[in-house]
């Protein structure tokens, strides 16, 4: 024990002497100096030697808009179909060009005289702003209304509420009675069979939910069932047959 205490107590050593270490872990000697000899430069291939270049950019810049025209292509002659394709598109039918501005006005129009009507439809439509309410306006007297609007207004302003429909029902309390019967109630045995969570089984469990019932497959279907199945005889298309083509 004395003795790994004392090698703990000495000094670690300086691992900054050796600035040239060539490993990633430290060494217990100095290495040897390195020989005189190195290695031979190492030649790079064409492929990357080609990519070490600056690339030069926009070497082809055409300094006026008229190119070159090959006499092959000045002798060319054009076919049918290149012919057709040179065609202007044609308008769509019942296209009509825009109309100039400003447009003419037919002499009828500036000689037409409008009816009243014309005139009466041709005024703004006027808008009344509401009045801003203000407390200290006086209340408008009531003599408009009629005898019938008073004694409809009295008898809606009448100290009684609006009574109840006679079958209406208010809303039930959180707390009733139960009944001696529902106390003494003795369920049956289908009743506690339904009242049994049901239980389902996973598919690891065994549970197949591929399974066709007996009463499925002996079922009868009726007609409608059947008319129902039937695609469409829209969607229904011939398929040709690959023996006959």
């Amino acid at each position: 024990m004395g003795t790994e205490i004392q090698q703990l107590s000495h000094r670690t050593s300086d691992h900054f002497k050796y600035l040239d270490r060539q490993t990633a872990q430290w060494l217990e000697k100095k290495p040897s100096a390195k020989s005189e000899a190195t290695n031979p430069p190492l030649e790079l291939a064409p492929t990357w030697a080609d990519l070490t270049r600056t690339r030069t950019f926009f070497s082809n810049i055409r300094l006026t808009p008229i190119s070159k025209i090959s006499k092959w292509a000045l002798h060319a002659f054009p076919s049918e179909r290149v012919c057709e394709l040179a065609q202007p598109r044609p308008y769509a039918r019942g296209w009509q060009p825009e109309l100039p501005l400003p447009t003419p006005v037919s002499r009828a129009s500036l000689t037409a005289v409008a009816s009243p009507r014309t005139c009466k439809l041709a005024q703004p439509k006027k808008r009344y702003s509401k009045p801003e309410p203000s407390h200290l306006s006086e209340p408008r007297p009531m003599t408009h209304l009629t005898s019938a609007h008073l004694s409809h207004l009295s008898m809606l302003a009448s100290e009684f509420p609006k009574g109840e429909h006679p079958l209406y029902q208010r809303q039930r309390s959180a707390r009733w009675p139960v009944s001696a019967a529902a106390r003494n109630y003795f369920p049956s045995q289908r009743v506690l069979e339904l009242s049994c969570p049901r239980i389902r089984k996973d598919v690891y469990d065994g549970y197949n939910p591929f399974v066709v019932s007996h009463a499925a497959l002996c079922a009868d279907p009726s007609p409608r069932t059947l008319q129902l199945s039937v695609p469409l005889p829209r969607k229904c298309t011939p398929k040709a047959s690959p023996y006959h083509m």
